[in-house]
């Protein structure tokens, strides 16, 4: 059976996927999307009773026209933005929604998925911030409770149009140019599945929160970048084995060849698992680094404890290895992981998520085999050809959300920028800084700043702001 929302000449699927009716109930209706992730369905086009267009608060009649797509002319393809929502700040999604509004780029369209926010007045608030902008259209999509980002964020694929989609976090702003040049990099690449933008942290506002994603030889995802400060060294367009969701342009007809994302993650690692899925069919990934965007990291999860965070990432972790992995790597993960949970049982800080996260593992196990079976079945690449992430640490305090003041985090910010653009004055720093750590100096992080200002390399604001923190000896 096909996708409802296949348009003609889309290739298609294969037998793998079973796309299952949809099922609605009552105002503000969710989508139960079925538990196979090959067999989660999208909403036919045009039938979503939750769904409100602005200006008609009509749902899309078949075959509808979309404000300013009737000649798209030189402007390009119809940009999908997709925003999920649940209790959000006010402030920072007027910011989100303003920011596609201010644009350089058209046509674009704004789908918002609301989870089931428990206080009144976020659907005005979405009108409010797209009210009076040319050739957007908004359709705003109420729940009746959370569905989780995995879910909602099918959903409002489902409800889109465009040829590309832009998912979009609440807490993104996006800079005037950076659609634009996201579909430049589309146009250039015609086989790229999806674009990665450079993503900086909003506070502040120089430190890097992600440029793609690293999967890791152990299924695990990393922000690549991430708590490191924009000296350049993400400069250069690169491939990369995956996407962020906090911003990322995906190709329509590669959204259907994968697959939606699977609603049994709820959330935290359904971008890793989809990226990975996408990986072993031969899709590729690419970073469009001018194209900038402001996150401010988490702040639509903040409110939940750490316990919640941890449990699902581990259960979901643990649920894309023995997925997406070949068989021996998957095995060996599923055991260490298991094992790693198992000893956390005796500190009270993690007892109680940890022997949730193994439980919920292994009672999901099943499912995930049957959902193994369907991706090693289409796998096309192997996993040594995209997994890696060596050179990719992290350098933020997930705690504080502070990014780190380190000399792991300079010689990680420097030795990348070399590769990109080397000068004798940066590599005579290195070599000072590698000799002081193998000396026992590099502990002195006031010490290494010194020798970077003194080395005769050029220092960016964004570095200088580093060298700072470390003088007065912030973490």
């Amino acid at each position: 059976m096909s996708p409802p929302w296949r348009w003609a000449g889309a290739p298609p699927l294969g037998p793998e996927f079973d796309w299952a009716p949809v099922r609605l109930q009552g105002r503000g209706q969710h989508l139960r999307l079925l538990g196979e992730v090959g067999q989660a369905p999208a909403p036919a086009l045009g039938t979503h009773p939750a769904a409100r267009i602005r200006g008609e608060h009509e749902a899309y009649p078949p075959g509808a026209k979309l404000s300013g797509d009737t000649d798209l002319g030189p402007q390009g393809p119809l940009v999908s933005v997709v925003v999920v929502t649940y209790e959000p700040d006010a402030r920072l999604l007027a910011d989100c929604l303003q920011s596609v509004v201010s644009s350089d780029y058209r046509p674009l369209e704004v789908v918002v998925v609301d989870n089931g926010s428990h206080r009144a007045g976020v659907e005005e608030e979405v009108e409010a911030a797209i009210q009076g902008s040319s050739l957007i259209t908004l359709t705003f999509s109420g729940q009746l409770k959370n569905l989780g980002y995995a879910e909602a964020t099918n959903v409002g694929v489902g409800l889109s149009h465009g040829e590309l989609m832009l998912l979009l976090n609440p807490d993104a702003r996006l800079e005037p140019d950076a659609i634009r040049l996201l579909v430049e990099a589309a146009t250039a690449r015609p086989q790229a599945a999806g674009f990665a933008p450079k993503v900086l942290l909003a506070d502040p506002g120089f430190v890097i929160d992600s440029v793609g994603v690293a999967i890791h030889p152990g299924s695990e995802g990393s922000q690549r970048g991430l708590g490191q400060v924009d000296a350049g060294q993400y400069d250069l367009e690169e491939q990369v084995p995956g996407l962020c969701f906090a911003a990322a342009l995906i190709r329509r007809q590669a959204w259907q060849r994968v697959g939606p994302l699977d609603v049994r993650y709820f959330m935290f690692y359904e971008d890793v698992d989809w990226s990975f899925r996408a990986q072993v069919t031969g899709e590729t990934f690419w970073t469009v680094p001018q194209a900038r965007v402001f996150h401010f990291h988490s702040a639509s999860t903040r409110h939940l404890g750490s316990g919640f965070k941890t449990r699902l990432i581990q259960r979901n972790l643990i649920w894309t290895a023995v997925k997406n992995l070949e068989t021996r790597a998957a095995l060996r993960v599923l055991l260490r992981r298991s094992a790693a949970n198992v000893r956390r049982l005796r500190r009270p800080q993690h007892a109680t998520a940890s022997a949730r996260a193994l439980i919920d593992a292994w009672a999901g196990l099943p499912g995930m085999l049957r959902s193994r079976r369907q991706v090693q079945g289409r796998r096309r690449r192997s996993d040594a050809e995209f997994l890696g992430g060596r050179g990719e640490a992290t350098f933020f305090d997930a705690e504080s959300y502070r990014p780190e003041a380190s000399v792991a985090a300079l010689m990680a910010v420097l030795s990348r920028l070399y590769a990109v653009s080397p000068e004798p004055a940066l590599e005579r720093t290195l070599l000072r800084i590698t000799s002081a750590e193998a000396t026992g100096l590099g502990r002195d992080k006031a010490r290494i700043a010194a020798m970077v200002r003194s080395g005769g390399m050029e220092i960016s604001p964004a570095l200088g702001w580093l060298l700072d923190q470390m003088e007065q000896g912030q973490a």
